[in-house]
């Protein structure tokens, strides 16, 4: 069991799980996350998929997501990625992992969630497949086109910025590279293509988020086994928590202004320094940044307008991402956050929809809105593998199967969800479980 710095931290599933991870490491990254989580889940050098250990490694090259989720996901416990990854044709992929059978488990799952098959997401992943056969899951030509068109007008607009030494323009610039990063998460969830390569065009890694994103917070919103919920802290903490001083509390007001903006560069340094000391595997994608800022200083006046060019660029896009991403609908008190009541019977869909909430606002299912800002995140979040342009095809029998579990499907306006970020900062105090609302 993985050791935490905070012995009063518990968890609202005991006895369920252990806490993975070193809680108040300093600077923590994903690969060591993951090691941790290898260590907890302590299957040696198998996957798990509910309680039941197979031997992927034949299948790595075969995988038609790409080799990267199997090769990451080695000894560890994958069984809500492979749930929520497999939604057409199921039975048959069942089949071809049955052939990779090893044994049966001899531990329970370091995991609270349920999948029963009269469960509610069971349920609704065969009420929707037919509906993904007929339309498909992969993205639309208006998908491509504005991941395209995002990607190359950022580049446009960030070297005629820097050539005119326009602060305006390079803010502008920022917020065309934060609209396609946030278009390109939904390509790093995918099936491999080269789109995905888009998020690097920040500071960020798409091969690291496809570790601390999609198989630790897209597992595990808002729980102690989320990566992304506590990587911040003692400097940031969302979880509710009777220990959180006034500065974790209130001052964070401020200072989280600070983070925005330089959390980009920190992740970035750190990233270049740990692949050229050899602790991060070396991917030619982290020269694209470099790349750019050596378009930036030669079409600039002067090397060091080129560089202040850049910094600007990515601390604007680094700023408008974390707002936009903090407040698209995990970070609100009526969320549900680890330490507050759980319910009863942890369905996994259902437990995906009590951490995050749909927007009321009308401009909010505009394809490009969504794409640009995380929208849709209930329906991302119960699919992530499924393009955001089909979502809204499935979105009403969602609807339908929350109101015949006697559910509700809560929705919130973005303002809201603005003022709950701050809100939730604030909170401290555990919420109860209040059934067919969540908390």
């Amino acid at each position: 069991m993985s050791k935490t710095t905070d012995p009063e931290l518990k968890s609202s599933f005991p006895g369920l799980w252990k806490y993975t991870g070193v809680r108040g490491r300093p600077l923590p990254n994903c690969f060591e996350w993951l090691a941790d989580k290898r260590k907890d889940d302590n299957i040696g050098d198998l996957w798990r998929v509910h309680d039941k250990l197979y031997n992927l490694e034949r299948f790595v090259n075969q995988h038609p997501g790409g080799a990267d989720w199997i090769i990451l996901s080695r000894g560890t416990d994958i069984t809500e990625a492979f749930e929520s990854s497999h939604i057409v044709n199921y039975q048959n992929v069942e089949k071809i992992l049955a052939k990779y059978y090893v044994k049966d488990a001899t531990e329970k799952r370091n995991s609270p969630y349920t999948f029963k098959n009269d469960g509610f997401y069971k349920t609704l992943k065969r009420r929707v497949e037919p509906v993904l056969k007929e339309v498909g899951t992969g993205p639309s030509k208006q998908v491509k086109f504005f991941q395209d068109f995002t990607a190359l007008a950022f580049i446009l607009t960030a070297t005629l910025g820097a050539y005119l030494e326009s602060i305006p323009v390079l803010i502008v610039a920022g917020l065309i590279l934060d609209a396609c990063l946030t278009c390109a998460h939904n390509f790093f969830h995918l099936r491999d293509s080269w789109r995905r390569y888009c998020f690097d065009l920040g500071l960020n890694s798409s091969y690291e988020w496809r570790v601390s994103h999609a198989l630790s917070h897209h597992m595990y919103p808002n729980t102690l086994l989320d990566f992304e919920v506590t990587m911040l802290e003692p400097v940031v903490v969302f979880l509710p928590n009777n220990s959180k001083n006034f500065i974790q509390r209130y001052a964070v007001f401020v200072y989280q202004h600070l983070i925005y903006f330089g959390g980009f560069y920190v992740t970035f340094l750190k990233r270049v320094i740990n692949t050229l000391l050899g602790n991060f595997p070396f991917r030619p994608e982290i020269l694209l940044p470099f790349a750019e800022l050596a378009i930036l200083i030669y079409v600039a006046p002067t090397n060091l307008s080129g560089f202040k060019s850049w910094l600007l660029v990515h601390g604007s896009c680094g700023y408008a991402f974390a707002l936009i991403g903090l407040a698209a609908g995990h970070h609100h008190p009526v969320c549900f956050h680890d330490g507050d009541e759980a319910r009863p019977d942890p369905d996994f869909g259902l437990c995906q929809l009590d951490a995050t909430k749909d927007k009321t606002d009308d401009i909010c299912e505009n394809l490009f809105v969504i794409l640009s800002t995380f929208g849709n995140h209930p329906l991302h979040h119960l699919f992530p593998a499924i393009c955001h342009s089909k979502l809204h095809h499935i979105k009403p029998i969602m609807e339908a199967t929350v109101k015949e579990f006697q559910e509700d499907y809560q929705r919130i306006s973005q303002l809201k969800l603005v003022v709950g970020l701050q809100e939730q900062y604030a909170r401290n105090k555990a919420n109860a479980f209040n059934k067919g609302k969540g908390i």
